[in-house]
């Protein structure tokens, strides 16, 4: 049996869970799609050998101030066992905190990780209803079809509730009220205050003029509430009597929190994201080859340190606020060239176990998720790493040439994903993502035919 095939998901938790030094030493953890995600006060190269050597593990990678475990496709099983094992609740102590770009990181996967197979969904379900607009226009008036964009919209329109569940759980703060904060934000009533105030309206709060800004599907507004929110409540139960807490305690936060919001943390926050956005927008602009190029060759080497969830909201700003965006155009080619260099290896070996590794790993691949076969097949071999990151940046560069945008946000960019490019007012997007997927997909399986996909030995 192969090293990651394993199926006694409790038996893996526990031992990972004893490595790492057990409920002494772990402080959080959290998962993302294919890694277990463990904040440690500790840490030393012995635990990351035997973690690494432990059948159903892929690889150890520590980064972001986490012990990362990428176990694949199974991490939810062995999450959900090493969760019942791990009393990260109850512990209170202080870590090494790293640099603040790390834990930007640490906190975007820690928010985005949970529920990204929700956003994931909801794309999907979007491109497939695309299809079936672009082929029968007047399918969109029908009941069936607007029932199910209800559907596909509701985790995008509802996002800094999501956001508050997660982050809240990361900042240590309580759920509810940082669910009760971020749902008044995408109350009705402030959408109906907000458009009344984009009209022309002058309304205030305390006689200062409130914004125009709605937080429908956006990121740094609910994260930042939450963060903030996280000190406030501290404070609370440090200076209020102990008897008045349970109900001072969320009447205090709503109160302060949700117009702090309203006024200065949502429409600064979110004009910082917008800002970031259009700053990438300018560079596709003045220089696309560059942009296809660099992500689609460099996007599989951010993957590997576990750093991708760090542009999920500038993907998100550029959705909400202009409804494409090219940065997940360019990521879609990077994971096809993956996968192609993961086929490439499958068709040319004649190692049974390593061929069977990497099918299943280029199966997983074309659902978005690349780990399995970069820390399973390509980046342990090198060479087909290496010619997957080349393909991938020739395939972003051809993509380029055709303008080529997603219109709906792909939760986990892939193949299956690029249904999310069609438009009948830009054609050419589909056509570009398809020609860009097909050498990247190809162009690895060829070079390896011809070159293999070991480095040739000197003498």
């Amino acid at each position: 049996m192969s090293k990651n095939k394993v199926r006694d998901y409790s038996k893996l938790a526990k031992d990972i869970f004893d490595i790492v030094g057990g409920n002494d030493n772990i402080v959080n953890v959290t998962r993302c799609a294919t890694r277990l995600r463990i904040v440690l006060q500790n840490t030393t190269p012995e635990m990351v050998d035997q973690v690494s050597q432990l059948a159903g593990v892929i690889t150890v990678v520590e980064n972001s101030g986490q012990f990362q475990v990428v176990i694949g496709s199974h991490v939810g099983e062995v999450f959900n066992e090493f969760s019942q094992l791990a009393n990260v609740e109850e512990n209170d102590v202080t870590v090494e905190k790293g640099s603040i770009l790390n834990r930007i990181i640490a906190t975007m996967s820690a928010v985005f990780a949970p529920f990204v197979y929700i956003l994931a969904a909801g794309g999907i379900l979007q491109g497939c209803l695309i299809i079936a607009k672009y082929f029968n226009e007047s399918i969109s008036t029908t009941g069936t079809f607007q029932v199910l964009e209800l559907i596909s919209w509701t985790p995008f329109t509802f996002l800094p509730i999501l956001i508050a569940i997660t982050a809240s759980k990361h900042f240590k703060t309580n759920t509810y009220i940082a669910v009760a904060c971020c749902a008044a934000l995408i109350n009705p009533t402030w959408a109906e205050m907000a458009a009344r105030i984009a009209g022309g309206e002058n309304l205030t709060f305390l006689g200062i003029a409130l914004s125009k800004t709605t937080y429908g599907s956006t990121v740094l507004p609910p994260i930042l509430l939450v963060w903030l929110l996280s000190y406030l409540e501290k404070a609370l139960n440090k200076y209020l009597p102990e008897v008045t807490r349970a109900l001072l305690i969320p009447f205090l936060s709503m109160v302060i929190m949700v117009p702090l919001t309203l006024l200065v943390v949502g429409p600064l926050s979110n004009g910082g994201a917008i800002l970031i956005a259009d700053g990438y927008n300018k560079l596709v602009e003045v220089a696309p080859a560059v942009a296809g190029m660099l992500i689609g060759g460099l996007w599989q080497v951010v993957v590997i340190f576990g750093i991708h969830w760090g542009v999920t909201p500038m993907c998100i700003a550029n959705f909400e606020q202009y409804g494409q965006d090219s940065f997940q155009a360019f990521q879609t080619i990077a994971v096809v060239a993956q996968v192609g260099a993961t086929l490439g290896v499958f068709f040319k070996t004649r190692d049974k176990s390593l061929k069977n590794i990497s099918l299943s790993a280029a199966i997983t691949g074309f659902f978005g998720i690349t780990e399995p076969s970069i820390y399973g097949v390509t980046l342990r071999l090198k060479k087909p790493f290496i010619i997957g990151c080349i393909s991938g940046a020739i395939g972003g560069l051809v993509v380029s040439f055709f303008n080529s945008v997603y219109y709906v946000y792909a939760g986990l960019p892939g193949l299956l994903t690029t249904v999310n490019g069609i438009s009948k007012d830009n054609p050419s997007s589909f056509t570009g993502l398809m020609i860009g997927c097909a050498i990247a997909l190809i162009l690895p399986i060829v070079i390896m035919q011809l070159t293999g996909y070991e480095k040739k030995k000197t003498v």
